[in-house]
């Protein structure tokens, strides 16, 4: 994408030139002029801004040929900056600090309560004092709901409210999406996508949830509900609870398994725990899984024929292994055809922390979105810092 060397289009090209340093990074200053078709001094206008912000830093020099000047190279900056992931689930919150290189620097888990915005703006205010960090340093709050259809907020306006009233409450920006678009923006930034122009994200989770990427753009649908992969048909089959069709849920998620296991609870150390005593319930569940979700894996590229599919989800890594495993062969379609330098399937090395890595993940995502800019919630009654006026405001805000 070529910026736009007008005065009004500031705020536009500075998010450009981060976008730059975030995905291509080690860059020097001379590469994204050239890439993006500002003038240098536009562009050394602009990194200034973002060293003295503490977003992006130099990490060294590097020389072209035997003749001219060595040019510094620009990265993300992995102290001064951070942002804060929080997963709310049934009846904990998950909240996690993360700095601009996605290292996780502290964890935490606290109880739902009834002033739920207030509780969880004195945990991420304890997180950052653990680490002896100002307020000031934080960029956003990225959140996620990990139940679809979560009993306090059963639907997107409702979930919209609660994160303004946590805006408000924190003084902080703050990001909302899915899980698994979460991850998916995790993965442009930081992983197995970071190269990719189009893909599928797929989440294992009490629910599959999904997330389509084209032109590195995620596809959120109409009210920004769509992802909900778990809902498709993939049986002829009908429940003998309510006559309907076979979900890809009722066989292949996190819920079905623990229908299956009838436990209370499946974290991951429950699921350590069931691998180690009961494999042949897991053998049993994966099972019932494989077909489904091949069927669905089909589904996918057949309409999509995206680069790849990724999968992750809330599983240890043994078992996404053996999950992924037991989908081969899997059922030919048209993403065999043609040319191919990525796998049609991709295991996320992190599982263990993608989904709270890519929540905070959110606020860096939402200030770098060229097609949906200011998507984060900002706080009503407080003024931004200058690093978050930087990236969440545009010219006219700012002026």
């Amino acid at each position: 994408m070529l910026a736009s060397n007008s005065k009004q289009n500031k705020a536009l090209n500075l998010r450009l030139v981060l976008s730059y340093i975030a995905t291509l990074s080690p860059i020097s200053r001379a590469e994204i002029a050239r890439i993006s078709g500002l003038t240098k001094q536009t562009i050394t206008n602009m990194v200034d801004e973002l060293l003295a912000a503490a977003l992006v830093t130099e990490v060294g020099v590097k020389k072209d040929g035997v003749v001219g000047k060595p040019s510094k190279m620009l990265a993300l900056c992995a102290s001064g900056t951070y942002s804060v992931g929080i997963r709310v689930f049934e009846h904990y919150c998950v909240l996690a600090l993360f700095n601009l290189t996605n290292q996780k620097l502290a964890q935490s888990r606290i109880a739902r309560s009834d002033d739920l915005p207030q509780a969880l703006n004195q945990a991420v205010i304890t997180l950052l004092s653990q680490h002896q960090l100002s307020i000031a340093s934080l960029l956003g709050i990225g959140l996620s709901f990990a139940d679809q259809a979560d009993q306090h907020y059963p639907n997107h306006q409702a979930r919209l409210d609660f994160v303004q009233q946590l805006a408000n409450t924190s003084g902080q920006p703050v990001t909302l999406e899915t899980t698994a678009s979460a991850c998916a923006a995790c993965h442009m930034l930081y992983g197995e996508a970071k190269g990719l122009n189009s893909f599928v994200y797929v989440h294992l989770g009490r629910q599959i949830e999904s997330t389509v990427v084209f032109g590195r753009r995620i596809m959120l649908g109409h009210n920004q509900l769509s992802g909900h992969l778990g809902e498709i048909f993939v049986s002829a089959e009908t429940s003998s609870k309510d006559g309907e069709l076979g979900r890809l849920n009722d066989f292949a998620s996190l819920s079905a398994l623990q229908q299956l296991s009838r436990q209370s609870e499946l974290d991951l150390d429950s699921l350590t725990s069931l691998m180690q005593q009961q494999p042949q319930l897991i053998d049993k569940w994966l099972e019932h899984a494989a077909e489904p979700m091949r069927i669905a894996i089909h589904m996918l590229e057949s309409v999509f024929n995206s680069q790849t599919i990724i999968f992750g989800g809330d599983v240890t890594t043994e078992l996404l292994d053996l999950f992924i495993a037991r989908l081969r062969p899997l059922i030919p379609s048209i993403a065999q055809f043609g040319s191919r330098d990525v796998p049609r399937m991709i295991k996320t090395p992190n599982v263990y922390d993608i989904a709270i890595s890519g929540i905070a993940t959110l606020p860096l995502h939402s200030a770098l979105d060229m097609d949906r800019p200011y998507s984060a919630c900002l706080p009503q009654f407080s003024a931004l810092t200058s690093k978050q006026a930087l990236l969440y405001l545009n010219d006219s805000q700012s002026g």
